[in-house]
């Protein structure tokens, strides 16, 4: 959790720099892709293995694993498109085998009623197996995803933001994803349509997860986007993290 949290404040102020690059990535066992996931939980604990292990393969772990546990390494002399290219080619068949076994549990359950914390719990995941997709057929070149995969994650976030409408109060949680993958989705969409609804996203949230409060990234990209539309901002020389875009904002 607190390595999570470690990797979500530097994406927060822009700190791109991670320790022991130079580190491996250990095999994990996504388990038989024609097996459905048991419960929502197995699931849950099968994606966080999956996520752990892509950042692993990307920037390195803090602990060296045993030699015969080595999948691929990370090399000083890689570039950064190289490093991504290949954490994506290792976690590709990872993913898709979690999907099969995620779609087989979401068939073989369809027929029970969930309360709303599992219909949460589920639209999670679910919003997380779009973001996956959309991820793994970008072009490591280029930034952002098609128009139709902003839509498709956006619709995800929505459906989860209207599970927890019920409670009038702010809502925090020390270590979610919602407010930053909305960040990232207006760092990273250069239209304006999506960009205006992640923005109307993050107003009805009323939700603070750790560093990210959804009112503070709202504020913060309103002003981005004005500057780009009054040409005081460049898209392509924008800072990476919210610290960095004010101090930006501030000049």
């Amino acid at each position: 959790m607190f390595s999570s949290l470690g990797k979500s404040i530097g994406a927060f102020t822009g700190d791109t720099a991670f320790s022991n690059i130079t580190q491996c990535a250990p095999e994990i066992d996504m388990g038989n892709p024609k097996t459905p996931f048991l419960t929502i939980t197995e699931a849950e604990v099968s994606l966080s293995s999956l996520n752990a292990f892509f950042d692993e393969c990307l920037f390195g772990s803090d602990t060296l694993p045993d030699i015969d546990q080595k999948v691929g390494c990370k090399s000083l002399a890689q570039s950064a498109t190289e490093s991504f290219i290949h954490a994506l080619d290792l976690i590709k068949p990872l993913f898709f085998s979690w999907t099969s076994r995620m779609q087989l549990f979401v068939m073989s359950v369809q027929i029970t009623p969930f309360g709303t914390l599992e219909k949460r719990r589920l639209a999670v995941l679910s919003l997380y197996q779009t973001t996956w997709s959309a991820f793994l057929n970008t072009d490591p070149h280029n930034t952002g995803f098609a128009k139709s995969d902003y839509e498709r994650i956006l619709s995800k976030i929505e459906q989860i933001v209207a599970l927890e409408n019920s409670q009038t109060r702010p809502m925090f949680a020390f270590d979610g994803h919602l407010v930053r993958e909305l960040s990232t989705i207006c760092a990273s969409c250069t239209d304006a349509e999506i960009r205006n609804r992640s923005i109307m996203i993050l107003r009805s949230m009323n939700r603070r997860e750790g560093v990210w409060d959804s009112w503070e990234v709202a504020n913060i990209y309103e002003k981005v986007f004005k500057g780009l539309e009054d040409g005081t901002l460049s898209f392509d020389n924008l800072p990476w993290g919210l610290t960095q875009l004010l101090k930006e904002l501030s000049n």
